[in-house]
């Protein structure tokens, strides 16, 4: 029996507040790239220390985190942490699945900032030289992204439109299925084509047939499974009687 382990952590990050010198200020050195994934929600700990690493107590104290792009000049994203114990000064950042839709996954900066019971707020500082952004990775997903099915309805004759897939993210096993479906009783064949051809450029003529599948006076839904990989795919209905109504696939 193969046995592994999973770790189960939160992401901790130190922000550290200067009492001496400058008011309200904070520095967060040395501080490591906080990553986010795309497709679940992302919690990122935030512990307040002062320049001895010791904890400090942020009652009275709000704090949020802002995504942006420095190149751009563009805020993304803006969500204030909660708390998770005042007195220790721990709060935490959550980034949820639904705030990452429309960021590419790369590179961004992040800041953090914190208003205090005046309603006097700070920067977050990055570095000991006052650079006030840190590195935030959005990363795709931990889980693999649910690919809806492709509807072939036969809608302009009895062979189907040209279905375009990626096969740079498949392998020579990867696995494609069909559900066929029926409104009467049909006897006739379902041809499945393939073409490994650039999809930009596909041809009839490049379309070989990878299975045939064979049905007499078939009313159930039929399922279908092939491997391989191909950049297009289509199906071709051959009717002696009855109706293949669709065909659902998928990748």
């Amino acid at each position: 029996m193969t046995v592994t382990t999973g770790y189960l952590y939160a992401q901790k990050h130190t922000a550290v507040i200067t009492d001496t010198g400058v008011s309200n200020l904070m520095s967060m050195f040395y501080t490591p790239t906080v990553k986010v994934y795309r497709g679940i929600d992302n919690y990122i700990r935030i512990e307040f220390k002062n320049r001895d690493q010791k904890r400090v107590n942020m009652s009275g104290k709000t704090a949020n985190i802002v995504v942006l792009d420095k190149e751009n000049n563009v805020a993304y994203l803006e969500r204030a942490l909660t708390v998770v114990n005042e007195q220790k000064g721990i709060m935490e950042a959550s980034v949820t699945q639904g705030d990452l839709l429309n960021l590419d996954s790369k590179f961004y900066n992040y800041a953090l900032k914190v208003t205090d019971g005046e309603d006097r707020t700070a920067p977050a500082y990055a570095d000991d030289n006052y650079g006030a952004n840190g590195v935030l990775e959005v990363a795709d997903g931990v889980y693999p992204t649910f690919i809806a099915s492709t509807t072939e309805a036969f809608a302009s004759g009895d062979t189907g439109s040209t279905i375009s897939i990626k096969p740079y993210i498949n392998r020579n096993t990867a696995q494609h299925t069909a559900q066929v479906y029926f409104s009467s009783a049909f006897t006739g064949t379902l041809e499945i084509q393939g073409s490994i051809n650039p999809s930009n450029s596909i041809q009839n003529a490049d379309f070989t047939t990878i299975a045939t599948e064979t049905y007499t006076a078939q009313t159930d839904n039929a399922y279908v499974n092939f491997t391989g990989v191909y950049s297009a795919v289509r199906f071709k209905r051959t009717t002696t009687s009855g109706t293949l109504s669709q065909v659902l696939y998928r990748p």
